[in-house]
């Protein structure tokens, strides 16, 4: 990656992801939760918690719901069962967020939680874009020298040589990679 000269400025920009869907959504919409740095980690594990419940109702909804005999009703209960291991709630962050995202893990890899949750762990790297921008007021401080005067020739020749490379050719935006992690949680 090309060094930036000094007169521009690197404005990161937010990384984009679809709003968080509502607990009591169905089963084929992700859940997703977004955590950044400054996310308490109990907050996110209640709502971690929040969307598996929801899950559970959902898939014992049908089975309470009906009058059926014994066999069909413990026959939809195991069907019940199996939906709700395949039903994930998923935590993520990027960069200093990870350390966060991996506290929510483990704490459902805690001893007394061992037995009901499955936890599973990907990382990886995202791209993402960031603006890069001009300093509008430093040309024109520049620009402003030069006019006045006052300046020796070699000064305003400099100054003259530092407008020239400010309004030269800048890229509009910046790609970088930056680390990832994925925390997926359900039921056992």
């Amino acid at each position: 990656m090309p060094r930036l000269p000094k007169h521009l400025k690197i404005q990161k920009r937010p990384i984009p992801h679809p709003p968080t869907p509502s607990p009591y959504s169905g089963s084929s919409t992700p859940k997703t939760i977004y955590v950044s740095s400054s996310s308490p980690t109990m907050g996110v594990i209640k709502r971690v918690q929040k969307y598996l419940r929801a899950a559970e109702n959902r898939a014992t909804g049908s089975v309470l719901g009906k009058n059926k005999g014994r066999r069909e009703q413990i026959a939809a209960l195991a069907k019940s069962q199996e939906a709700l291991k395949k039903e994930e709630v998923f935590v993520k962050a990027t960069g200093r967020a990870m350390e966060r995202a991996l506290k929510v893990g483990k704490w459902f890899e805690g001893e007394e939680r061992k037995e009901e949750y499955c936890v599973r762990v990907k990382t990886g790297s995202v791209v993402v874009v960031d603006d890069v921008g001009d300093m509008e007021e430093r040309k024109e401080r520049l620009k402003r020298e030069i006019e006045e005067g006052g300046l020796s020739k070699a000064a305003v020749r400099k100054r003259k040589r530092d407008v020239a490379r400010i309004e030269g050719e800048v890229p509009e935006s910046r790609t970088r990679w930056v680390n990832m992690v994925e925390v997926a949680v359900s039921f056992k």
